[in-house]
């Protein structure tokens, strides 16, 4: 049994398996829609819990693990944790309840809980972050003020405002601390040491000067959703992809390669390549769309979470081989996505080609958690 200091000071191993399980269910909706479940259409809802519920459990769990240990502060206490995960389920539950509005008011309760738990952290912290964890922290501020927006406008799905909120919402919200945690996480793959990594609290100027670069690129990305919503989308997307680009040409490191390396960066460029093709057809938003978050969001999450969950469970050894169980799961993934991008294109198939992605995706993720959620309940040994 897992002693609650330990959940505490690895929440993940709480998070995950519920992100996972919120995830499966926000895409089952689907196929229980068209085989006549007698649900509602599950637009909305399916959005909500793979952002708010699947997607969010993962950044809570990570940054919740890796944000104390890099301040070098005390994890959170049980009283913030409890109430950021509970916050989170009562959240996804509201939002299968049909009350979006009431369960984006409490996902936005939950990110400002969590967020003033990061800042504790910060504020008392003996070593500096990485500098592009000012991204994080764009990313966290989208989602807050991307879940106000769409919880006040939730009855105007087409006004300026929601539009604008649901895209910090769905997209800023997990994109911006991808982009942030990316360097620095690809460097612990290829065990590269940090750039001038600072042993103090003390905010260096070579610091200041490469979180001032990441906060103008996540500053742009931010704006150019707006410029989106102003019916300039090829203006906005086209922005982004520049950001973007230029962002991870200069951060990323590209020499040295391991299997879960080269996973991450797969993953980042096909969340270029997603924006790509909406900056070249807005009509496809939602085609490329499912690019991002399926092989991108959703395969950098399960990459991000394997590392986490063998690193703290005495299973490093095993990622110095290739895990064939997540070459599995990464081809159901790319069957969904290429599923889910061509349903839009022919009414006539498009809901066999719905349920064809939603299993797909359904298979991937179950393989993927009977591989990786049982070693959250084993713990590192001493050395």
């Amino acid at each position: 049994m897992i002693s609650v200091r330990v959940i505490c000071q690895e929440p993940f191993r709480i998070f995950f398996p519920a992100g996972t399980v919120l995830g499966i269910i926000g895409v089952t909706l689907w196929p229980v829609y068209y085989l006549g479940g007698g649900i509602a259409y599950p637009n909305v809802v399916h959005a909500r819990l793979m952002i708010e519920g699947f997607m969010a459990s993962f950044i809570f769990g990570f940054l919740g693990t890796a944000g104390p240990r890099l301040t070098s502060t005390p994890g959170f206490t049980a009283m913030e944790l409890g109430a950021i995960f509970s916050l989170d389920l009562l959240a996804a539950g509201l939002h299968m309840g049909g009350a979006d509005r009431a369960g984006d008011l409490c996902f936005l309760i939950c990110l400002l809980v969590f967020a003033m738990a990061l800042a504790k952290c910060f504020r008392a912290r003996k070593d500096v972050p990485p500098p592009n964890f000012v991204l994080v922290a764009l990313g966290i501020l989208s989602g807050i003020i991307g879940a106000a927006l769409a919880a006040v406008w939730e009855t105007a799905l087409y006004s300026k405002a929601y539009q604008f909120g649901s895209a910090l919402l769905n997209e800023c919200f997990v994109l911006l601390p991808i982009l942030g945690v990316a360097p620095f996480f690809i460097r612990r793959l290829l065990d590269l040491p940090a750039p001038n990594s600072p042993e103090s609290r003390v905010l260096p100027t070579e610091w200041k000067g490469r979180a001032l670069f990441a906060g103008m690129i996540g500053l742009a990305i931010i704006a150019s959703f707006w410029i989106d919503v102003l019916n300039q989308p090829k203006t906005g997307g086209w922005l982004r992809v520049g950001a973007i680009a230029f962002y991870i040409s200069r951060q990323l490191p590209f020499q040295g390669r391991t299997f879960l390396a080269d996973c991450l960066r797969i993953g980042l460029l096909l969340i270029l390549t997603g924006f790509v093709v909406i900056a070249l057809a807005p009509m496809y938003r939602i085609n490329g769309l499912h690019i991002i978050f399926i092989t991108g969001f959703n395969l950098i999450a399960f990459t991000v979470a394997i590392r986490v969950v063998f690193g703290h469970s005495g299973n490093l050894p095993l990622l110095q081989k290739r895990l064939w169980f997540f070459i599995l799961t990464t081809a159901f993934l790319f069957l969904a996505m290429i599923s889910r991008f061509t349903a839009d294109l022919s009414s006539k198939v498009r809901v066999m080609h719905l349920l064809v992605a939603a299993i797909c995706w359904a298979v991937g993720t179950l393989i993927w958690l009977a591989r990786v959620i049982p070693k959250i309940t084993m713990i590192e040994p001493e050395t």
